[in-house]
C-alpha cells in the first residue's frame, strides 16, 4: 500500500501529513505533525516500520529537534530501546499509540480480519507528545458496521469511548471532535 494522507486536528489546531510506502516485506510510514496547544506551537516527525502483517518493528519520533525516542519490538510484546535494552514496563504491548495522530488506530484495525460485532482488546505503547513519556495502556475496538467502503469501530481506552470511521485501507476518515481526513 502506497499513498498520502492529510488529517486535520480538530481538538487542537493542527495538521498531519503522512506518507505510506511498501515493499513485499515491509510498510514504512513517514509523517510530520504540527499543532497548537496552550498557545504554543509543536511539531514532530515520526517513522514507523511495519512487517507485511501490520506489526510494528521499529518506531522513531523527533519532537521539535529537542527530544527523540526510538523503540524496537519483536512483535510479541517485547520492546527495546535504541541500545537494545528491554523496556519492562511495556511488556505485552503490541502496537504504538502516538497521542498526536489518528494513524495509530490503523495498526490494530489492519492486523485483524474483522467480523461485525467482534471485539478485540489490546495493550498499546502510548507515547504522549510533546513529552515523549511512554506507558502501556489497554484499549479495545469493536467492529460495529460497514457502509460502502467505510467501516465503523467503537474505540475505548479507560473511560473514553467514541466511534471512529476508517476507509477500506484502515485509515481514519473521522475521529469525532478530534481528527478528520482532508486528503
Amino acid at each position: 500500500m502506497d499513498g498520502k494522507v492529510v488529517w486535520n486536528n480538530e481538538e487542537l489546531y493542527g495538521y498531519e501529513y503522512l506518507k505510506l510506502g511498501s515493499t513485499p516485506e515491509k510498510l514504512v510510514v513517514q509523517s510530520t505533525v504540527f499543532y497548537v496547544d496552550n498557545s504554543y506551537a509543536h511539531y514532530l516527525n515520526y517513522n514507523v516500520e511495519l512487517n507485511e502483517h501490520w506489526l510494528t518493528k521499529k518506531f522513531s519520533i523527533n519532537v521539535e529537534n529537542t527530544g527523540s525516542l526510538e523503540l524496537h519490538t519483536d512483535g510479541e510484546g517485547n520492546w527495546f530501546n535504541n541500545g537494545g535494552e528491554i523496556i519492562d514496563k511495556l511488556e505485552g504491548a503490541i502496537d504504538i499509540d502516538i497521542s498526536a495522530t489518528p494513524f495509530s488506530n490503523t495498526l490494530p484495525i489492519n492486523r485483524i480480519n474483522w467480523s461485525i460485532n467482534q471485539i478485540e482488546h489490546f495493550h498499546m505503547v502510548y507515547i504522549s507528545t510533546p513529552s515523549l513519556e511512554t506507558k502501556k495502556v489497554p484499549q479495545s475496538y469493536q467492529y460495529i458496521r460497514k457502509e460502502g467502503e467505510l467501516r465503523y469501530f467503537k474505540y475505548r481506552c479507560y473511560d473514553y469511548e467514541t466511534i471512529i470511521c476508517v476507509d477500506s485501507n484502515g485509515l481514519v476518515v473521522d475521529y469525532p471532535n478530534t481528527f478528520s481526513r482532508v486528503l
